[in-house]
């Protein structure tokens, strides 16, 4: 099987950068629920979702694809549904929860043809009125505040312009930002004064879920995106060591994130800062927010 997820070795990766199951999906929003998991990668959210009875569940693959190496009995696997063949490939007003982990940042229009705003007009016609849209995404980050950028530049050109133009602990900063772009395949984006960056703007989501008709129910930074450093130079020489890495981490947030602390979003940069500590004592790592937006389509 060739996809995204196993070229990059996502079944040790996914363990290593986040979390994102219990604390993106509530739940009591799964039992006897119509659920689409979309672009589903290794299907552990799947897997999660559908241990609590839903009435169904559909995990697609964004090209042609063999099932989730970890997808359910009771969950069916739908192939080449990319982000702009939402609504071709899935039946209107056929969801009650459509889940998207981790997607929305990564199609534009000039290389998926759809942007954000057209994945959610499809996906409003897929969803019955008061079902319901949960997204996350990396929050949008800057490479750099000035504006350096001199588009149609190559993506590859600036980022080596940019990396001569600064030296010590911030390039090695960017030189970070740059990896982490290159191996996970996030676009750069414009930010709101020129700066270039990727990832999505709080903001904005939530302005382009209101203009497509959505109600806001629940929006929050959830965790961080734990990138170890090096990875994408040392993993295929050391795939032992980030086996046993991806373990630890995931098992320093499981402690951390299932707790009334992390709950709270007034204690919860307390948390997020325990478990950037003790994950910094294995690795080095860069670490960028995740933000979560929860949205009903008003019944």
């Amino acid at each position: 099987m060739a996809t995204w997820e196993l070229q990059r070795r996502w079944e040790t990766v996914r363990y290593l950068v986040y979390y994102l199951v219990e604390n993106l999906v509530p739940p009591e929003l799964v039992p006897g629920a119509d659920i689409i998991d979309f672009s589903a990668g290794l299907g552990d959210l799947s897997a999660y979702m559908a241990g609590r009875a839903p009435r169904s569940l559909i995990a697609t693959s964004p090209e042609a694809a063999a099932p989730p190496p970890h997808l359910p009995a009771n969950a069916t696997h739908l192939e080449d549904v990319p982000a702009d063949k939402i609504a071709a490939r899935l039946p209107a007003a056929s969801a009650d929860l459509f889940v998207a982990r981790m997607v929305f940042q990564f199609p534009t229009v000039e290389d998926h043809h759809i942007d954000m705003d057209g994945m959610l007009a499809q996906v409003y016609e897929v969803l019955r009125p008061g079902g319901r849209l949960i997204i996350c995404s990396h929050q949008y980050t800057e490479l750099d505040p000035h504006l350096e950028a001199n588009w149609p530049e190559p993506v590859g050109a600036y980022f080596e312009r940019l990396l001569a133009a600064h030296e010590g602990a911030h390039r090695d900063y960017l030189s970070g930002l740059i990896e982490l772009i290159q191996t996970i395949g996030i676009p750069p984006r414009e930010g709101s004064h020129g700066q270039t960056g990727f990832g999505l703007k709080p903001s904005m989501a939530i302005d382009s879920f209101v203009r497509a008709g959505f109600q806001i129910e629940r929006a929050a930074e959830l965790e961080e995106f734990t990138f170890p450093i090096g990875l994408s130079r040392e993993l295929a020489e050391r795939s032992d060591y980030y086996a046993d890495l991806a373990e630890q981490v995931f098992a320093i947030k499981q402690r951390h994130i299932q707790t009334p602390a992390f709950a709270d979003k007034y204690q919860r940069p307390q948390v997020l800062r325990a478990i950037l500590h003790e994950n910094k004592r294995l690795q080095p790592f860069l670490t960028i927010p995740i933000f979560s937006i929860q949205a009903i389509k008003p019944s």
